[in-house]
């Protein structure tokens, strides 16, 4: 079975993380990961630890020191595994439960229980490990500091190799497809159950190698106007049901080696009214000319935001239709897709950051209207001289049926 990535992809990657320790002043970085997910650790070390299920429990750790080889600690039963699948050789493999008295012997064993030691303590970062034996390590290890690298970690992560992107555009094709397939199995009379249950198995007839259904985003007009015309994005799929001229909303993804591609389409339920696809045609434009006119490297986030929202304007929408983009907490109009599929940067006005080529972006944009909200979102990745989308265009609205 051949690894998702190539043994030179991961020494790049490796080279890549020492030389932002040696910026950032680390002797080391320690990546942690389990059975549900561990991003840094397969980042890293090319090994992923399951895949298809869910699993909050086994906790794996890679250390990278700035200078001498990594070390790998395990779950024993995933040894086999990550000697096929990493580039790391020196792998210790551990009986659970997971003592972190334990790993501080083996971080002693190889001369790294001292100096500055990167982890993911900050932003959209978290441990794979129990935080009682967390700090069980720290204590057994009084000669060393650790401290967030989560600045290291997403310098890291926000540019993408080939590899990387190539897997993302597999993953837009999947869910692009399997999108136009399951609106035009769905009918009038469908409710949003059912609409997540079509979407889900799209997907997975598509070549979605993990449940995909994890990142269904759906919102009906009929539940819009069940609570009191306000379209309502996240919780609990109700059991409205889809009636004919009511538009329906769907944010889907899918993952390929652990790497996502995500964005939303819509689709109304008969012919839709002429105003239904002017306000649709609308958010498209407005994401089109984001793309072709705004998106570009060595761009701020904020002037990004100030050509968006001219878009807007120019269209003859007002302030009152965008302000969450102008205010506190200060929607992004794109987010970074990776590991994750919403991950950093977040393109917003209150950030003076650059896009750089290798990004990977979605860019989305949204236009309330008549208790529903209208959006399009297309992946993008940012190159030498604009950005090349990944996402085959937003058709238009689809038609369901009625």
């Amino acid at each position: 079975m051949k690894p998702p990535f190539d043994i030179d992809e991961l020494t790049a990657r490796a080279d890549r993380a020492r030389a932002l320790l040696e910026r950032d002043n680390l002797d080391a970085l320690i990546v942690t990961g389990d059975f549900s997910a561990g991003m840094n650790y397969y980042y890293l070390s090319g090994h992923q630890p399951r895949d298809y299920q869910l699993n909050y429990s086994r906790p794996h750790v890679m250390v990278l020191p700035r200078e001498g080889e990594p070390f790998l600690w395990l779950y024993g039963i995933n040894e086999a595994n990550a000697r096929m699948q990493s580039w790391v050789k020196d792998i210790v493999a551990y009986a659970p439960p997971f003592n972190g008295v334990d790993l501080a012997h083996a971080l002693a064993e190889r001369g790294l229980d001292r100096g500055r030691i990167g982890a993911e303590m900050g932003v959209d970062q978290r441990l794979f490990m129990p935080l009682a034996e967390w700090r069980a390590m720290e204590a057994a290890t009084p000669r060393a500091e650790f401290v967030d690298a989560s600045k290291l970690l997403w310098d890291m992560r926000m540019i993408k190799s080939e590899a990387e992107v190539a897997y993302i555009r597999e993953c837009d094709r999947i869910n692009g497809e399997g999108l136009a397939n399951a609106f035009g199995a769905l009918k009038a009379g469908d409710s949003e159950v059912d609409v997540a249950r079509e979407v889900g198995l799209a997907l997975i007839r598509g070549g979605a190698n993990r449940p995909p259904y994890a990142q269904a985003l759906i919102v009906s007009e009929a539940k819009a106007k069940a609570l009191g015309h306000t379209s309502r994005m996240l919780g609990p799929l109700p059991d409205q049901l889809l009636n004919p001229g009511e538009l329906l909303f769907v944010d889907s993804g899918v993952t390929l080696a652990g790497y996502w591609g995500e964005f939303n389409r819509m689709a109304v339920v008969g012919e839709p009214s002429a105003d239904q696809v002017l306000r649709h045609d609308h958010i498209r434009e407005i994401i089109r000319r984001s793309i072709e006119e705004a998106l570009k490297p060595g761009e701020t986030f904020r002037r990004v935001i100030e050509q968006m929202v001219g878009f807007y304007h120019d269209l003859g929408y007002t302030d009152e239709k965008i302000l969450n983009y102008l205010g506190p907490p200060y929607m992004h109009l794109c987010h970074g897709i990776g590991l994750a599929s919403s991950e950093p940067p977040f393109v917003r006005l209150d950030s003076e950051d650059v896009l750089l080529p290798g990004m990977v972006l979605s860019c989305e944009a949204y236009l309330p209207h008549n208790g529903m909200t209208y959006g399009s979102e297309e992946d993008v990745v940012i190159t030498e001289t604009g950005c090349e989308m990944l996402s085959e265009a937003d058709p238009g609205l689809y038609v369901i049926p009625a």
